[in-house]
């Protein structure tokens, strides 16, 4: 019998940054999402703050909620039940939408700060010293991503989830974990993605 030859795939150092990237960002949008989308109609339905008046008054509207939809959300007294669930109804989908809103704004945010920094090291002149200013400025670029995350989970925190009552983990798993996903991301990036002219099997910046 022949022996059939095994071939192996060695995947370009280009190609494992990419995978990196699509599956590091790609888990820290997925799994919030996967949230608003799985967890909370079960979890947190009808527990939704009130935000389409404000969102009214500012003029802001986000892609797929109509003005219509945001005018459904009013309650008034003596609301038959078909109304108010409706009313509830429209109220949490104008809520995930504006928790989705947030964690997309961090996530492209987050992840423009990451690549601009790999952008400033992919041909440095001098490798050695570069690598010592990349160090620097991933401790600096990792605080600020972190900084970042953390003003726009405040700000979702004081818009609306202080406004929800009897909060549980769940709420602050669903609202706040893509807060937490985001600098992980980065980091991961940032450690195992770094441009192969700082990067090493034994460096700081680990190369793929």
């Amino acid at each position: 019998m022949p022996k059939t030859a095994t071939t192996r795939v060695k995947y370009h150092n280009r190609t494992k940054v990419l995978l990196c990237y699509l599956l590091a960002w790609g888990l820290a949008l997925l799994l919030p999402y996967l949230g608003l989308a799985v967890i909370y109609p079960y979890k947190l339905a009808g527990s939704a703050p009130e935000l389409s008046q404000g969102l009214l008054n500012l003029h802001l509207t986000l892609p797929g909620l109509s003005e219509d939809t945001l005018a459904a959300t009013a309650l008034t007294a003596g609301m038959e039940q078909g109304a108010l669930t409706a009313a509830l109804t429209a109220r949490d989908l104008v809520w995930r939408y504006v928790v989705g809103g947030m964690v997309g704004l961090a996530a492209v945010l987050s992840l423009v700060w990451q690549l601009l920094w790999r952008a400033r090291f992919m041909r440095p002149r001098q490798a050695a010293k570069s690598a010592l200013k990349a160090v620097t400025g991933y401790r600096w670029a990792m605080a600020g991503i972190w900084g970042l995350n953390i003003v726009l989970a405040l700000v979702l925190f004081l818009i609306g989830v202080r406004w929800i009552g009897g909060r549980t983990v769940w709420d602050y798993m669903v609202y706040f974990s893509g807060f937490v996903l985001m600098p992980i991301a980065a980091w991961v990036c940032f450690r195992f993605a770094a441009p192969p002219a700082i990067s090493g099997r034994h460096g700081f910046f680990r190369r793929l």
